[in-house]
């Protein structure tokens, strides 16, 4: 996408506003008559952003200059005007023109950087809505209306809420797994990241988040080791040119888009607050012996970050309690080490829940099983298979071709061959997290916990609530960060030995005698386990929505990086309207080829 700005900046702007996709040209406001014309003609961008509508020999230049079925995009800034009305409109003076929009933008008491924060934003979506729509629209309008058969490709969370969904919509539902029964007693190791990884998951409004870096510490250090205090948990020299361009477009978003992107994780984190109570309430017997505990406390060491979070966290309506170090020691007493350590700056009591995801998966499994759905468990799925004309008409399932109405592919980290031939192939990439349990001694943790370690290799833990087999009171924690590049295996034990560690100095710094009871009974070592999340450049996860051979559709869901938990009911949603032919907004804000595009890759 490409952006021509008009008129001067203020200085502070400036910076702001540097990255792939812009052209400033400030002269074109005062310049010689035609200038502006001359210059849409010449540069082609895809998007105006003016304090000045454009005369009818500039609209004219820019049309004839540009592809006939190209979408062009107007933003006009009436910062300065508090009566201007907010509204959008075309404009289309000819025939076979390309279609224009115009967008006026009302924000006259904001500063000028928050002004074109959201102005850029505004018309990257506006933007992408207007080249992809289209598309989508006419894929979801050939449909067949009808209840059909759903081929489910991966078991995990978010699968299995989506397959949910599906059931109760009418479908005929069908759930392949390369991994045993979530139910059986098999090894960790051999399940993916929803069963394989520690017995706890965490809702909150910022579960699933936007991960670019920060101009004081740069764009996330992907290539740069785990000792370093990086991201790279795979051998650098292993690493694949495919891979390094993954990095590559994650560390050249610009921050306005950025921005633009996290705003819209943040956006489906309240879909999912909605969507995850309504569920509870229409499904009962999913919240039953499942841990389920209300409310999070986020803890922080740096009073700084504890500052800006919190700030965060009103601003998204989710603060319920700010509390100093000693109000968090007093109301949350099993802290009480960790404050007399020195160790907290500050918390905040915020809205979310918990859950012990391996007791809500069994649960969920069997629910559905009672409703109809199949299950094929320890069913590898190869990938699709094509028809003549390219548009997949089965899947390749030991050795055989099976075929339903519609295919819904969610494998994770571990999509591979499977998914090759999407849209989606390539941008999903692994990011390991690692797990430890530790006995929740008296006085008991009653809350579960996000601690915030600011400059730490373990910087973000989730500490759940949970309890054992027997009944017995603990504490599941995961933190870590390590980027394993496209192949979910390629994993340096050294650098996983690293990380584990880091997670361990955070047990021992905030539970020192728990993590003392689980060093003296092995409980610390035997807990070890990691899991690796799907993860993609731009952190925005993945809705694909493409047809199939058959009139219905492929559907591909995944890079949720740590809130595929937390979004599995907004991805579900989002299928299910695919399925019934209708839009829901995941379908362009989550659409595969949105930073593709933006870079102007396809």
């Amino acid at each position: 996408m490409l952006t021509l700005l008009d008129h001067s900046l203020p200085a502070d702007v400036l910076p702001f506003l540097h990255g792939p996709g812009l052209l400033h040209h400030p002269e074109l406001s005062a310049g010689r008559h035609g200038a502006r014309a001359a210059a849409l003609a010449s540069h082609r961008p895809d998007v105006l952003l003016t304090r000045t509508m454009l005369d009818p020999s500039e609209t004219a230049a820019w049309y004839e200059a540009t592809d006939a079925d190209a979408p062009l995009l107007v933003v006009l800034i009436d910062a300065d005007d508090e009566h201007a009305r907010e509204e959008s409109g075309q404009a289309t003076p000819g025939a076979g023109c390309p279609r224009l929009t115009v967008h006026r933008l009302k924000d006259p008491h904001g500063t000028e950087r928050a002004v074109y924060a959201r102005a850029l934003a505004l018309a990257e979506r506006l933007w992408l809505t207007a080249v992809t729509a289209p598309a989508l629209a006419a894929r979801l309008s050939a449909v067949r209306p009808f209840r059909g058969s759903v081929a489910l490709v991966g078991a995990g969370v978010v699968n299995l809420i989506t397959a949910l969904r599906l059931v109760r919509a009418g479908h005929a539902v069908t759930v392949y797994d390369r991994a045993p029964d979530p139910r059986a007693d098999a090894h960790w190791t051999v399940y993916g990241t929803s069963r394989g990884g520690g017995d706890g998951r965490m809702f909150t409004l910022t579960e699933t988040d936007g991960y670019h870096g920060n101009p004081q510490t740069g764009p996330i250090p992907y290539l740069r080791p785990l000792v370093d205090n990086g991201w790279c948990l795979a051998e650098p020299s292993a690493l694949r040119q495919e891979e390094l361009d993954w990095v590559h477009d994650s560390t050249r978003i610009p921050p306005w888009l950025a921005r633009a992107y996290t705003d819209d994780v943040l956006l489906f984190n309240q879909f999912a607050r909605r969507s995850w109570e309504e569920l509870f309430t229409a499904e009962p017997t999913l919240s039953r012996d499942v841990g389920l505990r209300d409310g999070i406390l986020r803890l922080y060491n740096d009073p700084v970050r504890l500052s800006a979070q919190t700030a965060r966290q009103w601003a998204l309506g989710a603060v319920r309690t700010v509390l100093s170090p000693a109000e968090v020691a007093k109301r949350h007493p099993a802290l009480t080490g960790a404050h007399t350590a020195g160790a907290l700056a500050g918390g905040v009591e915020v809205v979310g829940f918990t859950v012990q995801i391996h007791d809500f998966l069994a649960r969920l499994t069997g629910l559905l099983e009672e409703e109809g759905a199949v299950f094929h468990w320890e069913t590898p799925v190869e990938g699709l298979r094509t028809d003549p004309n390219g548009l997949p008409d089965g899947l390749r399932c030991q050795e055989e071709v099976v075929r339903f109405d519609h295919y819904v592919l969610s494998p994770g980290a571990y999509g591979g061959e499977l998914l090759r031939g999407t849209a989606t192939h390539g941008l999903i990439h692994g990011v390991i997290g690692v797990w430890l349990t530790l006995p929740n001694l008296a006085p008991q943790l009653m809350n579960s916990v996000k601690i915030s370690r600011s400059g730490h290799l373990a910087e973000d833990s989730n500490v759940t609530v949970t309890t054992g087999p027997d009944g017995e009171p603990l504490l599941v924690v995961g933190s870590g960060y390590g980027w394993t590049g496209a192949d979910p295996a390629h994993i340096d034990p050294i650098q996983l030995e690293a990380l584990h560690m880091a997670v361990e100095d955070t047990a021992a710094w905030f539970f020192p005698e728990a993590y003392e009871e689980a060093r003296r009974t092995g409980l610390l070592k035997e807990s070890r386990r990691h899991c690796v999340r799907p993860w993609t450049a731009s952190s925005l996860p993945v809705l694909e929505i493409a047809p199939n051979a058959h009139g219905g559709l492929v559907v591909v869901t995944g890079g949720h990086n740590t809130g595929g938990f937390a979004q599995a009911p907004v991805a579900a949603d989002a299928v299910a309207a695919a399925l019934r032919g209708e839009p829901h907004p995941t379908h362009i804000r989550y659409h595969p080829d949105r930073l593709r595009m933006f870079y102007r890759q396809r």
